[in-house]
């Protein structure tokens, strides 16, 4: 991670200077400079700014190809069912039994996890709606598209890839970023990914489509959230030191913006060509989409988007 040592009350003894000394700290809310500093923040690490020092690696191992066993014996006891089947399936793979009884759970069928051995498999949840069973039938694995890793500071995906280990040697091919996927019943190389769920423990769920068929390892390249800045002894962290004469200026702008003070607009335009000078590898449509969201939080007129491109001599 890049240097950040200063300080975001550094920035407001700054900012304090150049607005006739007004203190942007009243009371112990610290606002308005608190969530002035919050929003400067966020603006910067969100999309579709992407940061070197500030993404993450995040790699998983898809599902193998499904496998089918012989159940050899079944046994119902306090509402718990267990199955017990020729040693095929892995623990914590996910099973669906069938010839078991009467269940809706999915698809007639009842899912099942691995939780003991490799050989004997406990119903996940309780079996109220199994009234009858066979005492033999079958196991057959089934793939899933969702994965979770732990990932407490995700924000966006950058870019994500998948090993085609059907090619000799295997090849890493990108595959395509999505807001959301369906569930899938093709079983193939998966060609697409999304953040699915995130949990208050920290945890991401991510889905591919197709359902993989094979072991595939994939990997995905994110940005990390903002941080939620609580006090103005924090330091600008994760964004580094080099990075003051961008937040400096757009701390300044939102400031200068609640004085209703005219020299706004001159703060605003710094801020904005210093970020997309230094923003790099950015698209038309990117650097409007961020102009557009920017210039509709501090409610002013869009600024010049040239001053950015000529900064880096585009």
């Amino acid at each position: 991670m890049a240097l950040s040592t200063i300080t975001i009350a550094t920035t407001i003894e700054w900012a304090k200077r150049l607005s006739f000394n007004r203190n942007p700290v009243i009371g112990n809310s610290l606002e308005p400079a608190l969530s002035s500093a919050n929003m400067v923040l966020q603006t910067l690490l969100g999309p579709p700014f992407s940061w070197w020092w500030n993404n993450e690696e995040i790699v998983f191992t898809c599902n193998p190809t499904a496998k089918t066993a012989t159940i050899t014996n079944i046994v119902i006891a306090s509402g718990v069912l267990t199955c017990t089947c020729t040693n095929t399936f892995s623990v914590g793979d996910m099973v669906l039994g069938s010839s078991i009884g009467t269940t809706t759970a999915l698809n007639g069928q009842l899912l099942i996890i691995a939780t003991a051995s490799s050989s004997q498999f406990t119903a996940n949840t309780t079996v109220a709606d199994v009234s009858t069973h066979a005492d033999t039938g079958t196991m057959t694995g089934v793939t899933t598209q969702d994965y979770t890793t732990s990932s407490p500071e995700f924000s966006h995906i950058e870019h994500a890839s998948v090993l085609d280990i059907n090619q000799t040697p295997s090849k890493w091919i990108e595959i395509e970023v999505k807001n959301e996927l369906a569930l899938d019943t093709i079983s193939d190389r998966p060609r697409f990914i999304s953040p699915h769920v995130q949990n208050a423990a920290g945890s991401m769920t991510w889905r591919v489509m197709p359902a993989p068929d094979k072991a595939y390892p994939v990997s995905i390249h994110i940005q990390k959230a903002a941080p939620q800045l609580t006090s103005v002894n924090s330091t600008w962290a994760p964004i580094p030191d080099f990075m003051q004469y961008v937040y400096n200026w757009g701390f300044l702008a939102l400031m200068w913006a609640f004085a209703d003070d005219p020299r706004f607009a001159v703060a605003n335009q710094k801020f904005v060509a210093g970020l997309l000078a230094r923003a790099e590898g950015l698209g038309d449509e990117e650097r409007n989409a961020f102009l557009n969201a920017w210039h509709n939080l501090t409610g002013h007129e869009q600024a010049e988007e040239q001053q950015g491109m000529q900064a880096r001599g585009i």
